[in-house]
């Protein structure tokens, strides 16, 4: 990895950024206040190289007490931590609040940096490291190396070096396959360039002109130029401090906490479900829907706290929760959090996202938690399968971007061909989504059959409200799927169980025979519905079976044999061919009505594109 990020964390005027400047040669104290004050308010970015030839990138975090949110911004995306520690003070309490931070960041690579040696004796220093020692027993920095140094003299740098060097050296290689993705941390605005925004770029790799999106505001732009370490570069990789030079974007639509990322690379949500952990030193119970402050990325947003596997929190308690925002953010699974109470302002806890589109929970609270667990440390199969079995429909791409991993299509494959996830038109539904569909849509059309014997099927479009399912879409295409398995009967938009067929009874046929002779005897001297019917309740059901197959009807509900009408279209045909035109009066006389009945067939013949009108005739629209 030819790039690593590594931060700085300690109390105020601990001399975290006079030991930067010592390393890089660097001042990251750029603000004006900041050298007024003597004390780091934002954030300060630089690097130098090591002996082995990588960069080392620095991230420059504020102590103070007021100014942890830009620590929490800084410490995001690094790689590894210098915990720094006068010597003249030792552990304080933004140390100890910095070093629950980092932990929740989920960094595994630390070094304690004892600074201000020159200002201690020897016995003092040897104490100061004692009560560090006896500090971080039993926690995840037991066993940290401490190397000792002044920044003013540069005594103990060498050491320093060659331990950064050592601690950096097996540090995984960031994904460069992913899409990119970068948190911003800053915002400016550079005379001649326009809109900057600086973050480290947690995945993937970035070029010139690489389109990009603003999250959550979904605002398009363009990469106009890239730095890395004040150097202008022609692509920038994940791990790497990067400066993007945004275009058709101001800096009055960009904040600390949006992200920068690929169309499609991030999930906007104020919904996500996490594994948490609480700070042992807390007296604070946490109960349902608490309010706190959640920092992920570079964001900060007020959120609500509804515990899952607790119903009070308290110090030291570890679970899953789902966190509710008050406004969106743009993150992914895995990503890591920090929890701060609103007031008075402290670190209360920290975790990981495990769902970063979380549901709305409506089933029983066991089932709730098995599917936490399975989406948090369970294998890549069993939680594609867990995201199908909650999120139907998903393509790869959606369930890629979930698991936040680089995985192949083919790896999806398992799980067909175990039958456990079946793939339509691209898109996946667990069998257990099938088997449900398959059992409301089988209720409802066996309630359908039961109150409509003689109806061949229900309209799709009445049967899909029927069933209740929000997407249309993805239920036309379950139907359509169903319907070429032979599992269902999907004819002239109507929908019926396969095993479903209209039979009359041997009244209803008596009454069809009735219909039939009386249509037949009227010829095209036509009857309404009402009038055939004579409103009966058994005849309208008969006549509703007939216009599935043996009748049509007319505009004004008048009733005619499809037979009648083949012969009135013959009839038509033979006086086209016969004088070149259809006239009414020709067409009425043949077929021996009235002229109102005469048009209203005409008018259907026009509708089907058999005839078209020109004046008041009508010709063939194909000639034979």
């Amino acid at each position: 990895m030819d790039s690593i990020v590594v931060g700085t964390a300690g109390h105020i005027d601990h001399g975290k950024t006079a030991l930067v400047k010592a390393l890089t040669g660097h001042d990251t104290d750029t603000l004006a206040e900041e050298k007024k004050r003597g004390i780091s308010i934002n954030l300060g970015f630089t690097g130098f190289q090591l002996p082995n030839g990588r960069t080392l990138g620095i991230v420059d975090v504020p102590g103070h007490e007021k100014f942890i949110k830009n620590m929490l911004a800084g410490a995001t995306g690094i790689d590894a931590a210098m915990i720094i520690i006068a010597a003249n003070e030792g552990i304080m309490p933004q140390t100890r609040e910095h070093i629950d931070i980092l932990s929740y960041l989920g960094i595994q690579k630390f070094l304690i940096v004892l600074t201000k040696i020159d200002l201690v004796e020897e016995d003092f220093k040897e104490l100061v490291i004692e009560d560090i020692r006896s500090f971080i027993k039993g926690t995840f920095l037991e066993g940290t190396k401490i190397v000792e140094v002044d920044s003013v003299s540069r005594t103990g740098f060498d050491m320093l070096i060659s331990e950064l060097e050592t601690l950096t050296s097996d540090i995984r290689e960031r994904s460069f396959t992913k899409k990119p993705r970068m948190n911003i941390d800053r915002v400016f605005s550079v005379k001649g360039y326009g809109t900057v925004v600086t973050g480290t770029l947690m995945e993937g790799i970035l070029r010139t002109e690489d389109e990009l999106m603003v999250y959550p505001q979904g605002i398009l732009t363009k990469v106009r130029n890239l730095q890395v370490h004040e150097h202008n570069v022609d692509l920038a990789y994940a791990g790497q401090r990067t400066a993007i030079n945004l275009s058709n974007i101001t800096v009055n639509e960009l904040r600390r906490g949006n992200t920068v990322a690929a169309k499609d690379g991030v999930y906007i949500t104020d919904r996500i479900d996490v594994r948490f952990s609480i700070v042992k030193s807390t007296k604070l119970e946490i109960g349902k829907f608490y309010k706190l402050k959640l920092y992920t990325g570079a964001s900060e947003e007020v959120a609500r706290f509804v515990p899952i596997t607790h119903k009070k929190v308290k110090a030291g308690d570890e679970g899953y929760a789902q966190i509710l925002l008050d406004h969106e953010i743009a993150v992914l699974k895995g990503d890591r959090f920090v929890l701060r109470t609103i007031s008075p302002v402290t670190t209360i806890g920290g975790g990981v996202i495990i769902d970063p589109k979380a549901l709305k929970y409506k089933n029983d609270p066991g089932e709730r938690l098995r599917s936490l667990q399975i989406k948090d440390s369970a294998s890549d199969k069993e939680i594609v399968e867990e995201y199908i079995k909650n999120n139907p429909f998903s393509d790869f791409s959606k369930i890629s971007a979930f698991l936040n991993k680089d995985i192949k299509e083919e790896e999806l494959k398992e799980l067909e061909e175990e039958e456990i996830i079946l793939s339509i038109e691209k898109q996946y539904i667990h069998m257990e989504y099938l088997a449900h569909y398959r059992y409301m849509l089988e209720a409802v059309l066996r309630d359908y059959h039961k109150n409509n014997r003689l109806r061949k099927g229900i309209p799709k479009a009445e049967l899909l409200e029927k069933l209740d399912i929000s997407n249309k879409k993805q239920c036309e295409t379950m139907l359509k799927y169903l319907a070429a398995k032979n599992q269902v009967k999907l004819e002239q938009n109507l929908v019926s169980c396969c095993d479903f067929e209209p039979v009359l009874t041997e009244g209803q046929k008596k009454i069809r025979d009735e219909l039939k002779k009386r249509v037949m005897e009227n010829g095209y001297t036509l009857l309404t519905a009402a009038e055939l019917t004579e409103n009966r309740k058994e005849r309208q059901q008969v006549l509703e079976f007939m216009l599935q197959s043996d009748f049509l009807v007319l505009p004004g509900q008048f009733i005619l044999m499809e037979a009648q009408y083949k012969k009135a279209k013959d009839l038509a045909e033979s006086l086209f061919f016969e004088k070149g035109i259809i006239k009414l009066p020709d067409f009425r006389d043949s077929i021996e009505t009235s002229r109102k009945f005469a048009l209203m067939l005409l008018e259907r013949f026009d509708q089907e594109r058999f005839t078209r009108r020109e004046g008041e005739d009508r010709v063939l629209n194909t000639k034979k």
